[in-house]
Order: C-alpha cells, then structure tokens, then sequence
C-alpha cells in the first residue's frame, strides 16, 4: 500500500504546553526597589507608624490629605511610568511614600495604586517592612473579596473586620506604642475566610519581626458609605489628632451634579423647625460620645411610678394632629422625649427612661447636626458615628412623606437639576411651575414661604415620598440623591424597594426608629435628670 503525501504536517502529539516547556525562558524580573528623595543610606527610618494603603476607600482618603509630603517611591521594573501624571493623581500607577506633615512622631503612608501580583508580594512586603523602613507600629488597609469571605456580605451594608499579630493582641513594646489595640472594639475578621495577596505578605512580615501589625479590611470595596466609615475609624483610633474633616467635602467631578447632595431645613408654617429626620439623629446629642450601644431604654421605666403615660401621650399627640395635620412632622422630634407616634403609618413601642442633661451647649450641639452646605460624606460619617447603616439613613429619610421646606432650601434644586431628574410628565411640570411662584428665584425674596416635601400626599405617612423620586421629583437636593446620585449605588437599590414595598419600609423604619432612639448620653443616663419643663433645667 503507498504511502498517501498531503502537504499538511501529521498532527502533533504534544499539547501547547508540553511544546512551551522547551521554549526559552523569559529572564527573572529585577528585583523592586525604593527610591527616596533625601537618601541616607545609613540612617533607615524608623516611624512610629506605617499605614500602608489598598483598598480604593483607603487610597482615596489619603490621597485628599494636602499635609503630607512625598518623600519616596517603590520602583517595580514590571509597572512603566509612562501614563503617569506629572502631580501624583489617583489614575496613577505608582507606590508613593508620604510623611504625616502635621504628626509629633513619624507617620510614613505608603500609597500602593498598582497591583502587585502574588509572585512579587514576599519581596515588596521585604522592602517596605525591612532594613531601609523599619516601623514600630503597622497598619494594612485592604478590602475584603468576597470569593474569600466566609459568611454573608450584604451588598447595602458596610463591614470593617481587622487581623492583628501575636505582638499586637498581647501588647508587646508598650512602653513605646502603648498597651492598648490600635483598633480597639473592632470585630476580628470571621474564622475560615481567607486573606492572600500583598497585605497577607506585609502582616506575615510584621509576624515575623514581632512588629505590632494590624490588618483592617473594609467592605464594600468602593462607594461613599465605605469612604465615611473607614474615615471615621482613621480620625478617631488612629489620626485623633489630624485633620480629616474636609476630606469628602470637595465637589466630585464624577456625579451627576457639580454640587454634593446638602441637609436641607425645612420649617413649618409657624416657623418652628420641622427638622428632616437625618437631624433627628443629632437633636438632642451634646457630646461626641454617644453610640447605639450606650446604656439601653426599656419599655417598662414607667410601669411603677406612671403606667398610663402611653394612653396619656398618645391622646395628647392625636389631638395635635387632628388640630393641624403639619403637627405630625414636628411629633416625629418627640421620638427624643419618650413618646411614641402613630401617624397613619407604621406603629412602634419606643423604650423610654431618657434623661436630659443637666447642662446644655449650643455649639456642641450645632457641631453635631448636619449643615446646608455639606457635603454627601461628611453627612454619611456622622450617621456611621453614631451606628446608624445606609438602610437606617434611607429609611428615616422616608419621614419626609410628611412636613414641609422652606424655599430658600429648594430653590437650587428647582432652578437648577430638577428638570434633568424628574421624567417631564405633565403632573410634574404642573408642580416645577408652582413651586416656582412659590419661590422666586432671586435670592432673600420669598425665603421663607414653604412648600410640601411630598406633594402626593402631603398629610399622609406613606411610601409616595419613594415613588416620586423614582420619577425625579424630589423636592430636596438631599433627598433626591439618595436615588439620583452617581455615589449613590446602595442607596438606590432602597428606594426602588421602598417606592414598591410599603409593608418594608414601614417595618424599617420602625426598626431604624428604634435604633436611632437608643442612642443616649452615658452621663445623663447616670446623672441626668427627667426635666418638667423640656426647654429649662430642673431647680
């Protein structure tokens, strides 16, 4: 039999992989380095601590510090600079290293913006927590990744979990970083998830050379809630005396409007303040350290000494609300002196024993409550402060289907986005003309007239506030964020809910009313006192 010619090659009994074995090998990576401005090559530097940021909420807060200095870099071969800005931006990828301007001790942060593949992670770790950097003290900020967390993460909730180091947990070297935990209360990072990559390196490292190491992983991995919650771990554990007030405070060129959402405040038509419920947090609070946690309320304090003062509130609340439906916004405030409201929506039983303060500071209170002109995270980071959740923050905005706002708090919104928002239906442009004649456009004319914050149903404790900002019809800037905004991810997902699911924001707000209730003043509790006139302490 002849043998048959084709001009193709018999088919090769190796796979791709067998052949890629005899080809040449690519040369090995040179080694990374540092690369400092003031090199002293015999002098390493030893701060007291190094906060070494990746994840995105970490690398964002530091990157909008102004007093900090650069001061070195970490050279990898693999990742070019080309592409890079002249100033250091966020889009870079870089490894920065800054020095704390405005700390009494060395406080170096290492801005790591470039992903360091597992195979370079040992050597990176070496260089940055080595003979050329040697710190006392180490703090890792990373994300949690949700293939390696063991355990539910909701994606409308934000998390922060820490890992520390023998050292660390017992305390060791307290003569020189003190004994306690540098995130200390902090939940540990739940047994059985898994941490690798470059900040299982760095804390390995600092395992290693029995440094005091702390790994803070946060969730979720971008997004304003996250920024506020990591912020406020930063400014009260470990940077107490730095200044991270006016990070977040900046106009985001990301969002949809040139201006972050503001806490507006609407009065009713007697001028007594008609506060929207992200107030209601912060009314009564005249001390910064005040949690959900502190002493708890009960709902039998006053079973002895007065068990009808139920029947007797709630008959004197009924008879406000039916004497002017407008009252019912202004009893929501008395949420913060043991009453309890049912006003056409959802029903609660309010743990009650609050006393008030012997004393009483307006600034402090006022430093307390959100302000026209804040931003979105200085808002979200008092409601994190004070153990309140972006479901809470939604929720209790709901509040907002009854009261009433003044004009000079809408008047940027109605002469400004609310035609891009809201979907031009007939019903809508009806309303943009009317609040128009009610508020001129010229500033300091018509400050004060008012207009409903839910022109649905304005007397009605119900789920249309949801639904018109659905169709972008929000009358507060504040407001209509919470759907609109570009930063807004979590928050959306709510109010969709919310605007479709009566029966769910009702409960959540019961449950956010409550929680936002059990916040309380430690000393008050103990040396406070029940007040017979609210406005005047008693003598």
């Amino acid at each position: 039999m002849e043998d048959v010619l084709t001009e193709l090659p018999p088919p090769s009994r190796f796979f791709q992989e067998d052949l890629d074995n005899f080809a040449t090998s690519s040369p090995p990576l040179s080694s990374p380095s540092l690369l400092f401005s003031d090199p002293k090559p015999d002098q390493p530097l030893c701060p007291s601590l190094l906060i070494i940021a990746l994840s995105s909420p970490s690398l964002y807060i530091f990157h909008h510090i102004s007093s900090k200095t650069l001061i070195g870099s970490l050279v990898l071969p693999e990742i070019p600079f080309s592409g890079n800005s002249s100033e250091p931006s966020l889009g870079d990828k870089s490894c920065n290293i800054y020095a704390l301007n405005d700390m009494d001790n060395l406080t170096l942060v290492v801005l790591v913006q470039c992903s360091i593949s597992a195979e370079r992670s040992s050597a990176v770790a070496k260089l940055l927590i080595g003979d050329h950097i040697i710190p006392k003290r180490v703090l890792i900020m990373d994300s949690v990744q949700s293939q390696n967390f063991r355990g539910k993460l909701a994606p409308d909730e934000t998390y922060v979990f820490k890992l520390e180091t023998s050292a660390e947990r017992k305390g060791l070297d307290g003569d020189v970083c003190g004994g306690s935990s540098l995130l200390k209360g902090l939940d540990y990072f739940p047994s059985g998830s898994v941490l690798d990559g470059l900040a299982a390196a760095l804390l390995a490292r600092c395992q290693m050379r029995k440094i005091r190491g702390t790994l803070c992983v946060s969730w979720p991995r971008y997004g304003v809630y996250v920024v506020a919650m990591v912020k406020s771990l930063l400014q009260r554990n470990v940077l107490p005396g730095f200044d991270l007030s006016t990070i977040g405070d900046a106009k985001d060129k990301s969002s949809r409007k040139a201006k972050e959402a503001t806490m507006a405040f609407p009065l009713h038509e007697s001028k007594l303040p008609v506060l929207p419920l992200a107030m209601l947090v912060f009314i009564s609070i005249l001390s910064g350290s005040l949690h959900a946690s502190d002493p708890p309320l009960t709902l039998d304090h006053y079973a002895s000494t007065c068990p009808d003062v139920f029947e007797i509130v709630k008959k004197e609340m009924e008879c406000e609300v039916l004497s002017d439906p407008r009252n019912a916004a202004l009893i929501l405030r008395l949420h913060f002196h043991d009453c309890f409201v049912q006003v056409g929506g959802p029903y609660w039983d309010v743990p009650v024993g609050r006393k008030d303060s012997k004393t009483a500071s307006f600034e402090l209170a006022a430093s307390n409550i959100p302000t026209a002109d804040e931003g979105l995270l200085p808002i979200i980071n008092k409601f994190l402060y004070q153990g309140l959740s972006a479901t809470d923050m939604v929720a209790l905005s709901g509040a907002h289907t009854i009261g009433m706002a003044r004009c000079e708090n809408f008047r940027s919104r109605i002469y400004g986005d609310f035609e891009t928002t809201s979907d031009r239906s007939p019903m809508s442009e009806t309303y943009l003309n009317s609040l128009k004649s009610t508020c001129p456009a010229a500033g300091g004319s018509g400050d004060n007239n008012i207009s409903a914050m839910d022109y649905a149903t304005p007397n009605l404790f119900d789920n249309s506030f949801y639904q018109l900002l659905l169709k972008g019809d929000g009358l507060l800037n504040s407001d209509q964020e919470l759907y609109s905004s570009m930063l807004g991810i979590e928050t959306k997902n709510l109010v969709i809910k919310y605007a479709h699911d009566s029966l769910a924001f009702f409960q959540q707000f019961a449950d956010s009313m409550v929680k936002m209730g059990n916040i309380t003043n430690p000393d008050s509790f103990v040396n406070g006192e029940v007040r017979t006139n609210c406005r005047f302490v008693n003598t």
